[in-house]
């Protein structure tokens, strides 16, 4: 008590000071701390979430890779079987095998087959029931009931994906499943298998390059680990173990990754060439499929850096102002307090009964305004003086008025069916009619001078009842009459809704005294708002949930309704939408808005398929449907459109692929007509030498008997060329056969098993059907190409399936030809090399051209499914795809493209080499080269 008795003895300019420096200083550190604190939340938040977005990046990342490697690799096997069971019907209609034999050979392959490590193959018919199982009780059991079922009774092809659990299994796993329909027998051919035991066909080459793309602040990165602590993708340590590894404080961080799987945690690290170990924090989480963890990682002081800028400049601005402040507050101070001590004299004077005094007015800053109103405050006062008396006698009068006046309103009032209540500016009331009363369920007594915020405005809303609310909460009465909804509470707590009109009553002088406020009840027009408020909201949450983009229009085609779809396809957002017309935002529909326009008016729904639309280098197609609206007078209509893109492709492709087993079947079809009468052929001639052979007794008894010798006969023949054009006839024939038999030996579906092959016999042999693949067509012809062969001596035979190998080889000798003769004009004569070498514990063939080459888009996509360069009609985009499927996944290999524009392309194919059959030689090997 004595300091502060103290500090109000102080003069102003001290007390300026002090007041204005403690609260400049405690202001500025109040805010410091604040901001600091909000700075480095964010900061943190900002971190974590970016670290958070990319691990749940990578981890989607992953298992994207996973679904396409099972969905490729089990339509893979299908697609096989399917010819396998195929093949086994042409040996039943052929006349070779009956029914029942080609049907149990059929059954025999696709049950010998293991898909994963518990997959298995089986099928059902049309109607539910099962065909082929491993299990033979379950054979001929109908198995409709089950959804998996019916949706492959419904589709019979495609991929499809479900949870199962055998009886012996305490939980259901996911299971995943790849199912073609063959037609002749009634037969979905069914491959199925656990998720789970497909883990090794994901690559991490194709997705390892993204993640270490990824960076945060200056050394921030993520990386891939086992939960054995061995780092599967890093920067720099891929393939090392760091279970055991240790922070600055020997804490075995990583041991604890392993074992949490997925959280976050902050450990102390010196990367190398660093002297002093720095807090990093790493966001982790597990993919249990591969039993990998996936994590995001970055240093905290590099994400810091602006909190301690700000802290500097905090520091940098308080030691400023304790530097200018004293100074400039003096000189303030004094610029008031010196015109306030000589007013202080004037109004001594004037207390001393001397009214006349008047002050100078020097300025018109609020000092001089002061002086002003001394000034007039000295004038009026002699002039109260003399009106004091008249006014004392006419107030008795008009107090006299006012009681009868007030009588008149309170009978008014309280027969009102409103609410009429009156308060002071404190907000206590002053006056609560009978309405309210019944309304709120208090008593006059109970309301009476108490404050409105707790008795019928809830605390919770407007806080602690200080003048300075009372405003706010009858709605600002300086407006006059205007209406103004609040929630209110009656005394059983039920919460209401009035709307209030308010009026401030004021003084003559022009101040507020009371407030007046009237209110009705309006809760079930404000619970109807509400309804109707969520009922919109709700509806706008299914329109957005739905996966085409929906776009309503009007009568005049403007935009009144835009979904969550359409901002995402468009990149619109739905305020900048509304208004515009659809054609503007969509280029695809600028041909069809008369469609929407006739629509609305014959009020019937119009559909558009395959509608093309360019956007780029890329041709989209989609499926559009008009609905018309009409509703209450408003018309108008809903635009839908669908990408169907994906499904087009995959429909022309089918097309294509149905085109090329046409073509194989006809191709086996003329092969065995044209090898009946080449046989005839071959036998004739071999017979027409047979018959004037000389070491046959029989030909001489016929020469004898026909009056001539043999030897004159066979003298004649070779005078005249027969024999050597008989030979001719032989020898074309036997290449006629040769070809034919080519042909026939790569048409036919031979099973998918392995044996030991020489390569240099197999690609001899591919090398010798692509020579007979042209036609008329076709710009190019195989035969004008110069194959170089380059074959070691002593390459050990390698464990493969042939026939797929030479489809590989095929597809890669077709594709070097298109491209070397498509381009124009050719600047050297067009050359095929092929070379086979071993490389370690692998056997190698490289397919070199001399052609065109690629740039380095096309080398990056060019073993992706359906990615063609060539014109419509010609390439599907398959071939290297499939290609690329045998060699890694049927082989277990790779397969590899060097290329660049002008120089041609490499194609590099490894093939491991069975260990029990490679031979120990040298890892390079002589080579002869042929040509």
């Amino acid at each position: 008590m004595r300091l502060f008795s103290q500090f109000n003895d102080l003069r102003i300019r001290f007390k300026l000071l002090i007041i204005y420096s403690a609260v400049f200083v405690l202001s500025l550190a109040l805010v410091s701390l604040i901001i600091h604190s909000f700075v480095r939340k964010t900061l943190e938040k900002n971190i974590e979430s970016e670290l958070q977005n990319t691990t749940t990046t990578i981890l989607n990342m992953v298992k994207t890779a996973a679904d396409v490697s099972i969905k490729n690799h089990l339509r893979a096997v299908a697609e096989k079987n399917r010819e396998i069971v195929s093949y086994f019907n042409d040996q039943f209609r052929q006349g070779i095998l009956d029914e029942a034999t080609a049907k149990s050979r059929a059954q025999e392959v696709l049950l010998s087959q293991t898909i994963g490590k518990t997959g298995y193959i089986y099928c059902v018919n049309s109607d539910g029931v099962i065909v082929i199982h491993p299990k033979k009780g379950l054979l001929g059991a109908d198995l409709s009931n089950h959804a998996f079922i019916v949706e492959q009774m419904n589709r019979k092809n495609g991929y499809l994906e479900y949870d199962w659990k055998n009886p012996e299994e305490q939980e259901s796993r996911p299971k995943a499943l790849y199912m073609t329909y063959f037609e002749p027998w009634d037969w979905i051919i069914s491959v199925s298998s656990y998720r789970s035991e497909f883990n090794e066909l994901v690559n991490v080459d194709d997705f390892e390059d993204r993640i270490l793309s990824l960076r945060f602040g200056k050394t921030g990165y993520s990386f891939v680990t086992d939960t054995q602590g061995t780092l599967i993708i890093h920067p720099a340590l891929k393939g090392k173990n760091f279970l055991n590894a240790t922070d600055a404080n020997g804490h075995r961080f990583f041991e604890e990754i392993c074992r949490r799987k997925n959280g976050k945690i902050v450990y102390t690290w010196a990367n190398p060439g660093e002297s002093t170990p720095r807090e990093k924090l790493v966001l982790f989480n597990d993919i249990p499929e591969f039993e990998w963890i996936v994590a995001s990682s970055s240093y905290q002081e590099e994400f810091q850096a602006p909190l301690a800028t700000v802290t500097d400049i905090f520091m940098i601005t308080v030691i400023l102002t304790l530097v200018l402040f004293p100074p400039i507050t003096f000189l303030i101070s004094a610029s008031i307090t010196n015109p306030l001590q000589e007013l202080m004299r004037h109004f001594a004077t004037g207390a001393r009964g001397d009214i006349s005094v008047r002050m100078n007015l020097r300025s018109q800053d609020e000092v001089g305004q002061l002086s002003r109103y001394f000034n007039l405050f000295m004038d009026r006062l002699q002039a109260y003086r003399t009106d004091l008396e008249n006014e004392i006698s006419d107030r008795e009068k008009a107090e006299a008025t006012i009681r009868e006046s007030e009588a008149k309103y309170r009978e008014l009032v309280q027969n009102a069916n409103s609410i009429i209540l009156r308060m002071d500016t404190y907000g206590r009331i002053t006056f609560f009619n009978e309405f309210a009363q019944i309304f709120f369920g208090y008593s006059e007594e109970d309301v009476i001078g108490k404050k409105v915020v707790g008795i019928i405005v809830p605390e919770n809303k407007w806080g602690t009842d200080t003048p300075g609310t009372i405003p706010d909460v009858i709605g600002g009465p300086e407006h006059g009459y205007r209406y103004h909804g609040t929630e209110n509470i009656l005394r059983n707590g039920q919460t209401v809704w009035i709307s209030w009109t308010r009026k401030a009553i004021r003084h003559p002088s022009g101040h507020v005294m009371e407030y007046l406020c009237i209110g009705n009840d309006i809760t079930d027009a404000v619970q109807s708002q509400r309804e109707m408020h969520r009922l919109r909201k709700y509806l706008q949450a299914i329109i957005d949930s739905m996966p085409s983009i929906l776009v309503g229009v009007d009568q005049d085609h403007r935009i009144t309704f835009w979904n969550q779809e359409a901002e995402r396809a468009q990149g619109v957002s739905r305020k900048q939408a509304l208004g515009q017309r659809p054609d503007a935002l969509f280029p695809r529909l600028r041909n069809q808005m008369s469609v929407v326009g006739q629509a609305m008016a014959e009020k019937s729904v119009k559909k558009l398929e395959k509608v093309p639309d360019r956007m780029g280098q890329d041709l989209r197609y989609s499926d559009i449907v008009i609905y018309p609206i009409h509703v209450e007078g408003v018309e108008g209509a809903v635009i839908r459109l669908d990408d169907v893109t994906a499904r087009i492709r995959m429909e022309d492709m089918m097309v294509q692929t149905e085109k090329m087993v046409s073509v194989g079947g006809l191709a086996a079809g003329m092969a065995h007509e044209i090898n009946n009468p080449l046989g005839g052929m071959l036998q004739s001639a071999q017979n027409i030498l047979r018959r004037i052979s000389p070491n046959i007794p029989a030909n001489l008894q016929a020469a004898r008997d026909c009056g001539v010798t043999l030897e004159g006969v066979r003298n004649y023949l070779e005078q005249r060329g027969i024999i050597r054009f008989i030979e001719g006839i032989r020898e074309s024939g036997e290449r006629a056969s040769k070809t034919v038999s080519d042909m026939l030996n790569f048409s036919r579906k031979s099973p998918s098993r392995k044996t030991f092959a020489c390569l240099s016999e197999l690609l001899d042999r591919t090398v010798a059907l692509a020579a007979h693949d042209y036609d008329l067509k076709k710009k190019y012809d195989f035969r004008s190409i110069e194959i170089v062969r380059e074959y070691p001596h002593d390459l050990p035979p390698v464990f493969c399936t042939p026939s797929e190998i030479e489809q590989v080889i095929l597809n890669l000798l077709r594709n070097a030809a298109q491209a070397m003769t498509g381009s124009e004009p050719a600047k050297k004569p067009p050359r095929i090399t092929l070379r086979l070498f071993r490389e370690e514990n692998a056997a190698c063939i490289e397919v070199i051209d001399n052609g065109p080459g690629m740039d380095e888009r096309t080398r990056k996509r060019v073993f992706e499914p359906f990615f063609t360069t060539k014109d419509v009609g010609i390439g599907t985009g398959l071939g290297l795809s499939v290609s690329y499927f045998i060699i890694t996944s049927n082989h277990g290999g790779t397969l590899s493209v060097v290329s660049s524009p002008e120089d041609g392309a490499q194609f590099l194919i490894r093939i491991p080499i069975d260990s029990e059959s490679a031979l120990s030689s040298s890892r390079e090997f002589p080579r002869h080269t042929q040509t």
